[in-house]
């Protein structure tokens, strides 16, 4: 058994990819809005793709954040076009505005 769920970033009308968690369940949501708190700190970023927050730059870097420390990275996160190009069965789909600082969805 899984602890399913997908999240998103979005700036405006601009979404990331979808990040697909198989175990991480709603700890996988806590990472987004700590990370999200971490980012908006960093004053290293102005004027770069993170700084301007562009959805798919961030997903990269949360990404990184996540798998700090692992040697690989094998069977529990995975990519995904939408929220219906994976499993979120368990815990659903959620969207993190960026702008915003909260979720939408």
């Amino acid at each position: 058994m899984g602890d399913r769920v997908s999240v998103q970033f979005k700036n405006g009308r601009r979404l990331s990819v979808v990040l697909f968690s198989h175990w991480r369940g709603r700890h996988l949501l806590r990472s987004v809005e700590n990370y999200s708190i971490l980012l908006n700190k960093s004053d290293v970023l102005l004027g770069t793709p993170l700084g301007r927050k562009e959805p798919n730059t961030v997903m990269v870097d949360f990404t990184r954040w996540i798998t700090t420390g692992m040697k690989v990275v094998d069977s529990d996160l995975y990519f995904g076009k939408d929220k219906n190009d994976g499993d979120n069965s368990d815990n659903g789909h959620w969207i993190f505005d960026l702008k915003e600082g909260k979720w939408v969805i």
